[in-house]
This record gives C-alpha cells, sequence and structure tokens, in this order.
C-alpha cells in the first residue's frame, strides 16, 4: 500500500509540474500555426449559438486581439475574443443579425507560442441564414503622393453611398491594409460598394474627424468570384490615400532661395553657405521698412576688402550694389548697430561667407510631355534625389507641352507629375466633402543623369 501511494504521489509532481517548453534539439520551427477544426466549421450556415471555438495543431498567442482582430459587419457589444493552448474562443455573440454572413478578420494576431511565427491572413466566416456569401474584392492601397504601399490603414466598404450616411454610420465590411498595402476581402454579398481609406484617429471605424486621413474610390466597386484571375485583379486595382501633410520642396540642391534669421532681418543665400551660380545677385529681406534707401557693408573678394551698398528694391528688399565674379569666393560683414528699422531695431553682427560658382558647374534638363491622360489640366513637375528629397519643382499650364530645370548638380535624378485639374499651383489631397479624389501623380519610369556643363533632354508620353 505505501508503495502504490508512493508512485502516485510522485506522478502527481511530474504532472501538475509540466510546462510548455520549446523542444530542444533539431531545426528552428518556422511554421505558422495550421487551422484544425472549429465549431461551427468554417462558412457554416444557420449558426444560431452564442460562441465559436477555433483550434489549430500547435500552442498559440493571441496578440492585442481587441485592436488586431476586426469582425464584419461589425458588432455591439463587442465579442469577447481570447485564446487558451491551442483554441481561439469568441463569446458573447448575442447580437447577431438574422440572414447575415459574418467574417472574423484575424489579420496576423495569431502566433506560434514556441517560435513567434505568425499566421497572416487568417479569417473565419459564417452566417446566420441558409446561404453564405462567397465573393472576394482585394487590391492595393498607395500613398497619393509618394506612391508607396501604405500598411495598417482601415479599408471600408459600404453599399450605401451616402456621404451622410458613410460619415455616421458604421461600414458593411471592413478590414486593416498588411505591410504591402494589400487588402482583402471575402465572403461578401452581391452587392455594389464604396471603398473608403481611413486613418482613424478616434477608433471608431468611421470618417468623422476632419484631421482623419481619408482615401476613396468614385468608382462603384463590383466583387467577384476568386479564381485563377484573382493575382491580376490585385495587380490592377489600386487605390490612393492621402494625409494631410504634403510633400514640401527641399531647395539644398538648388539655387533657389534659402533663408538666415536675424532679429531684424533675413538673408538670402544659395547652397548651404557653398553656394551656386544666380542670376540675380546677393538679396537682403528686411521684417520691416529701414530708415534709409541704402547702407554699407564689407565684401571680401579673396583678399580684398570692400565697401559696397546695398540698395533699396521695395519696402523690405534690398539687394547688392556690385557684379559679382563667377568661381570667386566671398564673404559679407554686416556689422552690429549697423543698420536700423522704422521701430529703432538695430541688427547683430552678421558674416556669411559662400562661393558664387560658375553656371558651367551646373547642367540643366530640358523635359518635353504628352499628356494622354487629362484635358485642360496643368501639371506640377517634381525633380528629386535618388535619396527621395524633392529639389526642385517646376510648373507647366494646360497645353503646355515642355518644361525645364535649370542648375542643377551633376548626378542621377528622377521625376513625377502632379495632374493639377484646377490649376491651384499645389497637389491637392482627397476632399470627401466635395467627392474629389487626391490629384493624380505619375513616375516617369527611367533614372534621369544630369551632366554639368550639359543640357539634357527627355521625352516623356504621359499614362497610366
Amino acid at each position: 500500500m505505501k508503495r502504490i501511494f508512493a508512485i502516485f504521489f510522485i506522478s502527481f509532481i511530474v504532472f501538475s509540474c509540466a510546462k510548455i517548453v520549446t523542444p530542444s534539439g533539431g531545426e528552428k520551427d518556422v511554421t505558422p500555426p495550421e487551422f484544425v477544426d472549429s465549431k461551427p466549421y468554417q462558412n457554416s450556415v444557420n449558426f444560431n449559438g452564442k460562441q465559436i471555438k477555433i483550434e489549430f495543431d500547435e500552442y498559440i498567442v493571441l496578440e492585442n486581439p481587441i485592436n488586431k482582430v476586426l469582425i464584419s459587419p461589425q458588432i455591439k457589444p463587442t465579442p469577447e475574443i481570447t485564446s487558451d493552448l491551442k483554441t481561439i474562443s469568441i463569446k458573447g455573440l448575442d447580437s447577431l443579425k438574422e440572414n447575415t454572413t459574418y467574417i472574423i478578420d484575424f489579420a496576423d494576431a495569431i502566433k506560434d507560442y514556441n517560435e513567434g511565427n505568425r499566421l497572416n491572413g487568417f479569417s473565419f466566416a459564417f452566417s446566420t441564414g441558409s446561404h453564405i456569401d462567397t465573393l472576394w474584392y482585394e487590391g492595393k492601397i498607395l500613398d497619393a503622393f509618394q506612391l508607396k504601399p501604405i500598411a495598417n490603414k482601415y479599408v471600408l466598404l459600404y453599399s450605401n453611398f451616402d456621404t451622410t450616411y458613410i460619415k455616421t454610420t458604421p461600414s458593411d465590411y471592413l478590414t486593416r491594409t498588411d505591410s504591402n498595402g494589400v487588402f482583402r476581402f471575402h465572403n461578401l454579398a452581391e452587392k455594389n460598394y464604396k471603398l473608403i481609406i481611413l486613418d482613424d484617429k478616434n477608433q471608431n471605424k468611421i470618417y468623422d474627424l476632419p484631421n482623419e486621413g481619408i482615401g476613396f474610390s468614385n468608382e462603384i466597386l463590383i466583387p467577384y468570384v476568386s479564381d485563377s484571375t484573382s493575382k491580376m485583379r490585385l495587380l490592377k486595382n489600386k487605390f490612393y490615400y492621402s494625409d494631410f501633410v504634403e510633400e514640401k520642396t527641399d531647395s539644398s540642391q538648388n539655387i533657389s532661395q534659402r533663408i538666415i534669421k536675424d532679429s531684424l532681418f533675413s538673408i538670402n543665400k544659395y547652397e548651404k553657405d557653398t553656394v551656386a551660380f544666380f542670376e540675380g545677385g546677393y538679396d537682403i529681406v528686411f521684417k520691416d521698412t529701414l530708415t534709409k534707401d541704402e547702407f554699407s557693408v564689407f565684401l571680401i573678394e579673396n583678399t580684398d576688402t570692400l565697401q559696397v551698398n546695398f540698395l533699396k528694391k521695395n519696402d523690405t528688399l534690398y539687394s547688392l550694389d556690385k557684379d559679382l565674379k563667377m568661381a570667386t569666393k566671398y564673404e559679407i560683414i554686416i556689422e552690429k548697430n549697423s543698420i536700423s528699422n522704422i521701430y529703432n531695431q538695430t541688427n547683430r553682427e552678421f558674416k556669411h561667407n559662400f562661393y558664387y560658382s560658375s553656371q558651367q558647374d551646373y547642367g540643366s534638363l530640358t523635359l518635353n510631355f504628352v499628356d494622354s491622360v487629362s484635358n485642360n489640366a496643368c501639371y506640377i513637375f517634381y525633380l528629386y534625389n535618388m535619396a527621395g528629397k524633392v529639389v526642385l519643382e517646376e510648373y507647366a499650364l494646360e497645353n503646355a507641352k515642355s518644361v525645364s530645370f535649370k542648375n542643377l548638380k551633376e548626378g542621377n535624378y528622377k521625376i513625377k507629375i502632379a495632374i493639377d485639374r484646377n490649376c491651384n499651383k499645389k497637389w491637392d489631397r482627397a476632399n470627401f466633402e466635395l467627392q474629389e479624389e487626391s490629384e493624380k501623380v505619375l513616375i516617369y519610369n527611367k533614372n534621369i543623369f544630369i551632366k554639368k556643363g550639359w543640357t539634357t533632354e527627355e521625352e516623356w508620353i504621359i499614362s497610366e
């Protein structure tokens, strides 16, 4: 009797102390969990239960289900979704609509316990009626200006196209874009839909705040049966999202004006103090009107120091009254308290070293273009470097056939165009109230090499 008790006691200790551990030895597990079974079964019909259980082939972790798991149509109150060992449980399904297909989209929330391998794109569907919807729609979301994939944004489908309805009512279906900007809907009803892309600031999954980024399509979306052509549809179905921040020109490479701030004035300089050829000379812009129409400064040219004047051009703009020599180093010195404005404010001492380079140190680009995309539009051309920074913009009116970029450093560039449909000289993001999509942006499909002292000429037939 004592022997039997000892064996039982030892067995109890062994089993009660068991833990989930990573098996030792062998190759590292890189396989995500696999769906095994569920109650009810996947794509079941006539469901009238209060909970769902989904089984996998290994121990799992359900990461941040409150934010990552999406249910379409949305259910209020939100069901409780938990995991335990190999099972996911969905409880609180007390308010389901009749004759409705529901999709539970887990995105990348499911991963295995030991190695963290994610099961991407897993979803579970069921119907409360005798029929389950089976249609698909998939596509890709791009930043409307950068034309790069947009990750982790809500994609909403509405069968009611009324603007007020969309801004006050949950969508028929919702999902999120993955890291490649791709979204997929399945188990859709056979209806026409409007697509909305949303940066949801208040997490209510409705476009109802003025600072929420948005994109949408004015084309009617028609879902389809998933088949061998689905991959081609994915490549074709591109949509565009725009945030509030518009890309600003980085003028550090060209000779457009840059500003040095003083308590009294701003000085327009060029090229980060080392500078560039500039046909207009050297200007100073004052914040307020000065007491004199001209003032003197010291200009050091190589080793010679000269006293030169700045002459008044308008109330706040003064220009250097001296022709500068190309390929020459200069320093301008404005002594402290040498300039005063009508409010008796004076300047700090200011020194500026710059190099007035030769025009032959720079190249230029002439771009001839034919627009096959739009009619009666204007154009904004963006020239940017290989790091993706816009270095120069040029504007072209409707019916223009070419545009030129001058005074460019030698190197490789790319170019893109915004179709300025309202000719307001700026790129406009999507405006949902006016039902205007973001202005179209297109990229020239080759790099452009600019050689100093040369004019490069390119031809672009603008097409989508």
